[in-house]
């Protein structure tokens, strides 16, 4: 029984981490949940509304062309490029964060000019009866307040776009940037000056090329993602659109160590929707206005555009540190994350006193080893005492080999007599496999580690080591440990899985050095603790 379980275990273990590095990259993200596509609506239904010889259309109010220009913004964490065009922003990069770790490589970009929409651009559309449809777009220029803008620490400005329609429709839309974040404050105020009331819609939203989007690799979701009656649903990048449904609490564009998001304040019964055309992808929101003549109505928003680091997506209050991917098993960014998110927050809380994520995945293993040691040492008394009376188990096996029934109530005497539980060296194991699945995540997708240094030649704890040291030593300390460990498996058997380490070792050489620390350390800490339980029980 227990040498099936500790195969089984360490099956698992192979199948959890072959999965991740040769399936995971080629299957794509399930589609989000609660999503309604508007190619299942029937033709008609989607082209006319009301009687066959009224259709109401979409139609872009008449705008005032202006030449485009841009407003200039640089804090201590980023420099942004704002557009007259709609409003929206042009460039976005990040000072802290660099591509790679060479000396000549550039600092990270979210958002660039490769488009003909920039993210957060604003479209205002005006609802009109007609027999003919009519489908030209023009988006509205606006007029900036001021051209350039630098913050220092501690500073907060902010600056107005401006545009006026003949129509005597006016839009305002105010920008509040602080140099100590990564979000920024948005409102637009449309106000209607004419005598004629105004019906139509606001929409706005974020955008992205789709190769720029998935430049940086990794074999996490890239795409959309949204925050929707408190569950994260994540869209797989396909062609056409699908309106969202649900009370959406924010929705972006993310890859797996960077996302940009909008957060809804002032924004009421907005129709969202998800759109990729060519290589368009945009999660775009479309807010009803009816005004009356003299009215105006207000839409606010939070734009966060930065790093998925747990502190400071926590720090913005709509959870939007749920975005942080932690992995596939068991069910990715729901059950892990009740166990993968503590151990992040321990992680960083350790980190806030030693400032070397290297130190800090020592530290944390040796604190697990610590807080399991009593399940440890209880697992192992239990597997010597199976290992001390193998010889009578296989006498039993070779006597009753006919009658299996006898056999099993044979076995389960001898286990009372000696007050053995045949499961008792693997059921410690199993309660500490949903620690370790939760460590792993949280190693392997934590923003935290990517070009975190440790020591040495170990420069970016989120890369393989160069030069696949810790993996080869890895292989010798679970070596090491296989042959220290009681089994009660056979010769033949065990000879079998003395192959485990050197797969494991393979399969290691490609990981993240943090994780590699991670699981070598552990080895070391289990070769010393079974030393010690060994010298120490009777």
């Amino acid at each position: 029984m227990e040498k099936r379980i500790i195969l089984a275990l360490v099956l698992s273990l192979l199948v959890l981490f072959l999965y991740q590095q040769l399936v995971v990259p080629w299957v794509s993200p399930p589609p989000a949940k609660k999503v309604s596509s508007d190619k299942d609506a029937p033709e008609d239904a989607r082209r006319l509304e009301g009687s066959t010889h009224a259709i109401k259309q979409e139609e872009p109010i008449s705008a005032h062309r202006y030449a485009e220009e841009t407003v200039t913004a640089e804090t201590p964490l980023y420099k942004a490029v704002f557009s007259s065009k709609g409003g929206g922003v042009k460039s976005w990069v990040l000072k802290n964060y660099k591509e790679d770790l060479k000396q000549t490589s550039s600092n990270v970009e979210m958002i660039t000019a490769v488009l003909d929409e920039y993210p957060f651009e604003d479209r205002l559309i005006k609802d009109v009866v007609s027999s003919v449809r009519q489908a030209h777009d023009e988006v509205v220029y606006f007029k900036p307040s001021r051209t350039n803008i630098s913050l220092s620490p501690g500073q907060k400005e902010e600056f107005v776009f401006t545009w006026q329609s003949p129509d005597g429709i006016g839009i305002e839309k105010k920008y509040a940037i602080s140099a100590n974040a990564y979000s920024i404050q948005v409102e637009t105020t449309v106000s209607n000056t004419s005598s004629n009331p105004f019906e139509g819609r606001l929409a706005t939203g974020i955008a992205s090329s789709i190769k720029f989007l998935q430049k940086r690799g990794g074999t996490y979701h890239k795409g959309p993602v949204l925050y929707s009656d408190g569950n994260i649903l994540t869209k797989d990048i396909k062609q056409g659109s699908e309106m969202l449904t649900g009370k959406i609490g924010w929705a972006g564009l993310e890859e797996m160590y960077f996302i940009s998001a909008l957060i809804p304040k002032k924004i009421e019964n907005a129709k969202w929707s998800s759109i990729t055309a060519g290589d368009l992808v945009k999660i775009e929101a479309a807010i009803p206005l009816n005004l009356t003549p003299g009215a105006s109505a207000s839409i606010g928003y939070t734009a966060y555009i930065g790093p998925k680091e747990m502190d400071i997506l926590k720090a913005q209050g709509v959870h939007l540190d749920d975005s942080i991917n932690y992995g596939w098993f068991p069910l990715g960014r729901t059950l892990n994350k009740a166990m993968a998110k503590p151990m992040h927050a321990a992680m960083n809380f350790l980190y806030s006193y030693i400032h070397n994520y290297g130190l800090v995945i020592i530290l944390l293993t040796v604190v697990i080893k610590i807080l399991f040691h009593p399940l440890t040492k209880k697992g192992l008394d239990s597997m010597k005492e199976m290992q001390r009376i193998q010889p009578q188990v296989v006498t039993l096996r070779e006597k009753y080999k006919d009658d299996k029934e006898k056999m099993n109530r044979e076995l389960m005497d001898l286990y009372k007599r000696y007050s053995i539980n045949p499961l008792g060296g693997c059921l410690p194991m199993v309660l500490q496999i949903p620690v370790f699945i939760a460590l792993y995540n949280v190693l392997s997708t934590s923003m935290e580690l990517r070009h975190a240094p440790f020591a040495f030649w170990l420069y970016d704890l989120s890369a393989k080591d160069p030069y696949y040291v810790t993996p080869i030593l890895m292989g010798a300390t679970m070596l090491i440990q296989q042959k220290m460990t009681p089994s009660a498996m056979d010769p033949a058997q065990a000879k079998m899985m003395l192959i485990m380490p050197v797969v494991f070792t393979f399969m290691f050489l490609s990981f993240p050095s943090g994780l590699v620390i991670y699981w070598l350390v552990n080895n070391v800490l289990s070769i010393a603790q079974q030393y010690y339980i060994q010298k120490t029980t009777k």
